[in-house]
């Protein structure tokens, strides 16, 4: 890798695929340390996205106030810039269908006010989950998608059957459904 930064490259060390070796190369291997194996083209931003995200915080939590701490932490945000999502994505729930609780998870193309609501078949709401405003980025685990627990605004746990699940943003709507099977 190191003979071959910064040039063109179809090679193995070309690790995300984008032929080119460069920084996000280094992130790929970075992210394989102690795997034993080498990384093969990246298909899943999320991870990448999520480590620079992690990177980020630990460099401000360490911050000394030195200017190689500022533009460390600059170029990180850079990094993290580049690889957020291109377009705002309501994604499939997991487990579908489920019993009692569900994630939703979803991409932010940009920084936004963030609500789910959940509707029975008739249309009436039956809970609202509002996620507060979110940085653009990767929504997807079960520590960042929205969690639903299959209980209605008062607590009470629904029926099984079909719902439906809305993502709603500053720019952005999406409706998917989704089955609780009890």
């Amino acid at each position: 890798m190191a003979q071959v930064f910064g040039q063109k490259s179809d090679s193995r060390s070309d690790t995300n695929g984008d032929g080119e070796v460069n920084i996000f190369d280094l992130i790929v291997v970075a992210q394989c340390f102690g795997q034993g194996a080498a990384p093969s083209i990246v298909e899943q931003p999320v991870a990448t996205f999520s480590m620079v995200e992690n990177w980020i915080h630990l460099a401000e939590k360490e911050d000394d106030g030195s200017e190689e701490f500022s533009q460390g932490i600059s170029m990180l945000r850079e990094i993290l810039e580049s690889l957020k999502p291109d377009e705002t994505l309501l994604m499939n729930n997991y487990p579908n269908p489920f019993n009692p609780e569900t994630w939703i998870p979803y991409h932010l193309s940009q920084d936004s006010d963030v609500v789910i609501r959940i509707y029975d078949t008739t249309g009436k709401i039956v809970r609202t989950l509002d996620m507060g405003f979110q940085s653009f980025g990767y929504y997807a685990g079960r520590d960042k998608s929205a969690y639903w627990d299959g209980r209605t605004e008062n607590g009470e746990l629904v029926s099984s059957g079909t719902y439906f699940y809305q993502l709603e943003t500053d720019q952005y709507s999406e409706t998917r459904k989704m089955v609780i099977l009890k």
